[in-house]
């Protein structure tokens, strides 16, 4: 074995980096511990710790993934009619790309969960309810659309009024500001990705919310385009508007598939 194979092989064992790699060395010598800090963090972090988090998460949520997925495509049927009307500022036109938007937050929470990042997926949820409660807005105040256009109806606002339509999606955004989004002592916590396993406390929360966030992109552009749909899942014709009024069938549905996180 010659002197640099034997080098190599030392540094395997003990997870030595070569030097080039080697950003800096701090020597805590009253715990006996030696911290090496490279300069490829990132490349680490997407190609070699990345992939053993995204199979962990992968392989616990693959049931849960597959009923979102389901609803999601539901959804994107409601949308795609108004969709590809990009010059289109009207009500249906601009609905249509506002739950779009919150279709795409929506998957990159999920895809932000998927590589260990538990806390950054509260923060891409709580941005999710207020593209959804801006959705409610317009849909039910006949003036928001154009303080909308006019960059004079304020998302965070917007919570307040879509809870007179969606009660709990108060309480929600609440916790979402104060546990995930509004620095606080939690964020003092040192955490970094890791793999999860069946025990881990933020996964429950993370496939709940999963669940409750895309229940809700589903009810609300049902709300938004009831006029467009014959066969209404949560919202009877009423006057001049609509009532939440599901069916039994629908509500044991929900219970299926909604699950507290």
């Amino acid at each position: 074995m010659t002197k640099r194979t034997k080098t190599k092989t030392t540094r395997k064992k003990f997870g030595i980096p070569p030097r080039n790699k080697v950003s800096s060395i701090r020597i805590d010598r009253e715990n006996g511990l030696v911290f090496v800090i490279t300069n490829d963090i990132i490349q680490n972090v997407l190609r070699r710790d990345g992939p053993r988090v995204r199979r962990s998460f992968d392989a616990l949520t693959r049931s849960d993934v597959s009923e979102c997925s389901a609803l999601l495509g539901e959804v994107m049927h409601i949308l795609m009619k108004h969709l590809p009307k990009f010059e289109d500022y009207g009500y249906k036109a601009t609905v249509s790309r506002l739950l779009n938007t919150a279709a795409n937050t929506y998957l990159a929470s999920i895809e932000t969960a998927r590589h260990g990042f538990r806390r950054q997926y509260g923060v891409l949820a709580r941005t999710f309810i207020e593209l959804i409660a801006t959705v409610i807005v317009i849909a039910t105040r006949p003036d928001a659309l154009e303080k909308f256009h006019e960059g004079n109806l304020p998302s965070p606002k917007c919570i307040g009024w879509a809870k007179n339509v969606l009660e709990p999606i108060g309480i929600y955004y609440g916790l979402l500001s104060d546990q995930f989004a509004h620095v606080g002592p939690v964020h003092a916590i040192l955490e970094s990705p890791k793999p999860y396993d069946v025990d881990d406390r933020a996964l429950r929360f993370i496939v709940g919310t999963m669940r409750a966030n895309i229940w809700m992109l589903y009810l609300v552009a049902e709300l938004a385009y009831h006029d467009d749909i014959s066969d209404l899942r949560y919202w009877r014709l009423h006057e001049d508007g609509v009532l939440y009024d599901p069916s039994d069938e629908e509500r044991a549905w929900m219970s299926a598939f909604l699950r507290d996180p």
